[in-house]
């Protein structure tokens, strides 16, 4: 197993949780009775990984694979890359049968009309990140997807059996921020 580009760490303790640990969900040092926010954070090693200028993949969880931490997982527990790729071409099918069309990059532009409005000059403006009747390009199912992700990798073979995964609860809107 290689190193990961990325790595999760306690940010109330500074713990890491164990490479042995397939599902590191929680620090492992959570207590009910601690006043310490143990959420766990990713640090992603920079230098490791490059943005992908001009890649032309529409699929983002393709595209930004270099900065998830599913496929730092999957390639230093010996996925390849065309695996990775396959497994969330095979994933993102999988969606696209329930919500008419897979994961593509959210339109992000200037609004003409709405800066217009608002008096802006052609060199500024108002710029509009639209995912308005796209499920799947919501922030909300890109989280979801990268868990599900997250889980297919850690249950690759070779690695620790579903019936090992854990209870997992899903929260939703302002909830979220609570839950974590």
């Amino acid at each position: 197993m290689t190193a990961a580009a990325s790595r999760l760490i306690c940010a109330g303790c500074g713990t890491e949780p164990g490479p042995d640990d397939p599902y590191p969900f929680a620090c492992p040092n959570i207590r009910a009775d601690d006043d310490v926010d143990h959420v766990l954070r990713r640090d992603l090693d920079l230098s490791a990984v490059r943005f992908p200028l001009d890649d032309p993949e529409p699929n983002p969880f393709i595209r930004y694979r270099a900065f998830l931490r599913a496929y730092h997982v999957a390639i230093a527990g010996g996925l390849s890359d065309a695996a990775f790729c396959s497994l969330v071409r095979r994933l993102d099918r999988q969606v696209a049968a329930v919500d008419g069309h897979g994961f593509t990059a959210t339109p992000f532009g200037r609004s003409d009309a709405l800066s217009e409005r608002l008096g802006f000059s052609g060199r500024g403006g108002v710029w509009v990140k639209n995912e308005t009747g796209n499920v799947s390009g919501s922030h909300k199912a890109r989280h979801l997807f990268a868990v599900l992700l997250y889980l297919e990798v850690a249950e690759q073979p070779g690695l620790p059996e579903p019936s090992r995964r854990p209870d997992l609860a899903l929260a939703s809107c302002g909830n979220a921020a609570l839950a974590a």
